[in-house]
């Protein structure tokens, strides 16, 4: 087994900024006294404190911090942002009626936040939500020509709980299409919804229809094979393509597993390494799992046909998913260009079907926390064949090994 070439000496004040600036971070700003304000920043907390795939109790999380105490008496404003400690900054604003009774001052703490985050390039986003009630967004950002989300316009939605998530589905989104265009990545991700004509049918379609609804206001994009093809065309090419810079929902209903199309798409994204969530809608019985269909987040979902409040959830754990994936593969790549390691880094903890179906190189780069121990000898024993040299290690532990060097 081969050892990474790490850094050495030279690096270790690099890696010491390094360790303690986290590549995501998300600023909660809101007006002190709000506790409608107060009570969705604990939200926008509680989930991100756990995104995506969990494994041994064990979520990746990002780090969320609030801005909205008064910093001294003499003004209704919090203390500047510190964007210097992450990376990326996710700078979400909750404009309500409070906010808006001290507008002046608010409009010069944003445009002071603003410039500081422009003043770091590229690299930090802004995301603004509008009041419930309606009052108009602070005046720079107006002058700048930017688009709020009309919080006003959701009180049309069922409950408290359905707009949680769909601010929820708008942040992911925003900071997803800004960290994919700072990525250097500028396709547009569609969400490819992978369905048994069968028996899954009817469930794709909901979810489909509503992402494009007019009263659906989140740009997300779908495919949906039934809509997207055209006629002459190669659609196992086009499904490649998709899915090769998509996030994968599988509605894996009682056939999805028997169906060679189904078992093709999941496949696919399995190999280009891309987001995938199992959206369990089983309702009999399944026949025979198909064996690497497994290894994945699993929601268990109940379509109602008379509601669509069980969509929006399933598009916020496809999102989370998503960011989880893309964060995970940017935090591996970045250690790896201090390092002279031939890696292949995989969002999921590997298995037969990654070192089976491709070249291996020198080490396998997977999120914590390790593999138990039957998974771990299994994949070693298969390695001690494949590739001898090879051996796959956790980032957590890298990372450690990295800094220790």
């Amino acid at each position: 087994m081969t050892s990474p070439g790490f850094p050495s000496g030279a690096h270790r004040a690099e890696n010491l900024e390094s360790r303690l600036t986290d590549i995501l971070r998300i600023q909660v700003v809101w007006a002190s006294g709000s506790d409608e304000g107060a009570r969705i920043a604990e939200m926008i907390s509680k989930h991100f404190d756990g995104i995506g795939m969990e494994r041994d109790g064990v979520a990746y999380r990002v780090p969320v911090r609030f801005a909205s105490e008064p910093w001294d008496g003499s003004s209704p404003l919090p203390k500047p942002l510190d964007l210097d400690r992450a990376v990326h900054n996710a700078v979400i604003l909750l404009h309500d009626d409070l906010m808006h009774e001290d507008a002046a001052q608010w409009d010069g703490w944003v445009q002071a936040t603003r410039a500081s985050m422009e003043a770091r390039g590229t690299t930090d986003v802004y995301i603004p939500f509008g009041s419930p009630t309606g009052e108009p967004a602070l005046r720079s950002d107006r002058a700048r020509h930017t688009q709020y989300a009309y919080r006003k316009k959701w009180m049309a939605l069922a409950d408290p709980n359905a707009r949680d998530k769909r601010l929820l589905l708008h942040a992911l989104h925003r900071i997803r299409e800004h960290l994919r265009q700072s990525f250097g990545r500028h396709e547009d991700e569609p969400l490819f919804v992978s369905h048994a004509k069968a028996d899954g049918d009817r469930t794709a379609r909901a979810i489909v229809d509503f992402v494009n609804s007019s009263g659906h206001d989140v740009p997300l994009h779908t495919f949906y094979d039934a809509m997207e093809l055209n006629p002459g065309e190669d659609f196992e090419q086009r499904f490649k393509i998709e899915i090769g810079h998509g996030t994968l929902i599988a509605i894996v209903s009682d056939v999805y597993d028997s169906r060679p199309w189904c078992v093709f798409e999941l496949t696919t994204a399995k190999r280009e390494r891309r987001p995938i969530v199992l959206a369990d809608v089983g309702g009999v019985r399944i026949s025979r799992t198909f064996p690497y269909g497994a290894n994945l987040p699993r929601v268990r979902l109940k379509p109602d046909p008379g509601s669509d409040a069980w969509i929006e959830p399933l598009l916020v754990e496809a999102l989370s998913e998503g960011l989880r994936c893309d964060l995970f593969e940017a935090q591996a790549r970045n250690l790896l260009s201090k390092s002279v390691a031939d890696a292949l880094v995989l969002p999921r903890p590997p298995e037969l079907f990654d070192i089976v179906d491709r070249p291996v190189p020198d080490m396998i780069i997977y999120p914590d926390p390790p593999l138990g121990d039957i998974e771990a000898d299994l994949l070693r024993k298969a390695l001690d064949v494949i590739a001898p040299g090879s051996r796959f290690v956790t980032l957590g532990a890298l990372t450690w090994a990295t800094w220790q060097a």
